[in-house]
This record gives structure tokens, sequence and C-alpha cells, in this order.
């Protein structure tokens, strides 16, 4: 029974591995505009690399570097990039049941690494392999963050080694937003996440010249506000996945 047990953790940590494999490559872009991003900020080689393994998250790490950029106080882009990963709340909600028996050192691991994909991912393999244990799913997990963190972190450390070589008048910055609305664009597909959309996106142009780059954190809350209210609103049938 034991090698049984073994044998499917083993089986199902390289699934992880070769189904992260596949999607490694979309991150390249994305890792090295946010590693340039970090430098044209202002900060230092080692500040940069730190930065890109402790946040983990292009989205929040993006956030920081326009915001520091623009010179923004720290505690508001801090605070920035915890309110665009608000969603990992809602991730963590869902994954709870899962991890609940370990302890807590764990379970602050594993939140560590969760990230968009690696989230759907596992919510495909739970759907895909229903017999599965929990613990086997984890396996699943772990595999995937063995490829999905050292590949961040090398492509984002190509991108802070080019922020030193690549004039900062090429701006560069500009494949953040890019990037933004190409992920927008394959995730906001029910209708609370497109009234979302539009309700942060108005409200970041309207909120625009608060100062302190306030209009950032408050766009997001009014943009996750908006998503719940039309959730809350609307029949279970007009939540699903548009067409």
């Amino acid at each position: 029974m034991l090698a049984n047990d073994s044998k499917d953790f083993k089986n199902a940590f390289w699934d992880g591995v070769r189904d992260t494999l596949i999607m490694v490559p979309s991150y390249l872009p994305f890792a090295i505009v946010c590693g340039v991003a970090s430098v044209n900020a202002g900060l230092h080689l080692s500040a940069a690399l730190a930065m890109a393994g402790l946040v983990f998250g292009g989205s929040s790490q993006a956030v920081l570097a326009q915001l520091l950029q623009g010179a923004s106080t720290l505690w508001v882009a801090v605070l920035s990039g915890l309110v665009v990963n608000l969603r990992m709340a809602v991730y963590s909600a869902a994954l709870a049941p899962r991890v609940r028996h370990l302890s807590t050192p764990k379970r602050m691991l594993a939140a560590a690494f969760l990230v968009d994909n690696a989230f759907a991912f596992m919510q495909q393999r739970a759907e895909s392999h229903p017999q599965e244990s929990n613990d086997v799913l984890l396996s699943y997990y772990a595999g995937m963050i063995a490829v999905i963190w050292p590949s961040w972190l090398v492509f984002c450390a190509i991108g802070v080694l080019a922020g030193n070589v690549i004039p900062a008048s090429w701006q560069l910055d500009f494949a953040i937003p890019l990037a933004f609305i190409a992920t927008l664009a394959t995730t906001a597909r029910t209708i609370p996440l497109a009234a979302a959309a539009v309700a942060g996106g108005v409200a970041s142009m309207v909120l625009f010249a608060l100062p302190l780059k306030l209009g950032m954190i408050a766009a997001c809350l009014l943009g996750l506000l908006s998503g719940l209210i039309v959730e809350r609103l609307l029949p279970l049938p007009a939540t699903k996945e548009l067409r």
C-alpha cells in the first residue's frame, strides 16, 4: 500500500512538471519586462532579483515597479500590490479544504507559491482525477512549482540584466499593460468578471489624478465590489463562462 502511495506521489509530481513545461514559455516576455521595469524604477540589482523571488507575482511586481518609478511612497506601492493580488484570497478559499490537514508552516509554504496558472491546473487535475487524495494533488502542485518558480526567477533575471543595458528611453514598460490586457481578454469571460473589468478600468481613468497613486487602489476595490454586486444580482446561469 505504501509503495503504491509513493508511486502515485511520484507520478503526480512528474505530471505537474510536464504540464507546466508547456506553459512556461508564455512567462518569458512578461517576466523580462518585469525585470527591466524593476531596474528602471531605480532598484539595485540585488533588490530587483530579490523582488522576483519574494513577490513571485507578475501583476504585483509590475504594479510595484511602476509605482516606485512614479515616485510613489513605498507603503502605497506595497498596498497596491496587495490589492492587485486580492484574487488569491478567492483561490485560497477554494483550496482550503485540500490543505486543512497540513501544519501551519506547510500551508503557508503552499500559499507562497500560488499563482493563477497553478490554481487553474490544480482545478483541472481535481476534476480529471477525482479519485486522487489531497496529498497526491499537492504532489502535483509541487511538480508545477518546481518548474514555475525557478523559470520565473531566470526570466526575471534576464530582464534585470537587460535593464542595465537597454536605455530607459526605449520605454519597454508599455509591454506591462499589454500583458494585463492579454490576461484580461482570456479571463473576463463571465458577466461579473466583465463588470469588474469595466468598472475598474473606468475608475482608474476617473481617479487617475488622486494623490499618492491612490487611484489604482480605489479602482481595484471598486472593480472587485462591482463584480461581487453583479454576481449577487444575476441568476446563476448568467455567471457561467461567456461564449
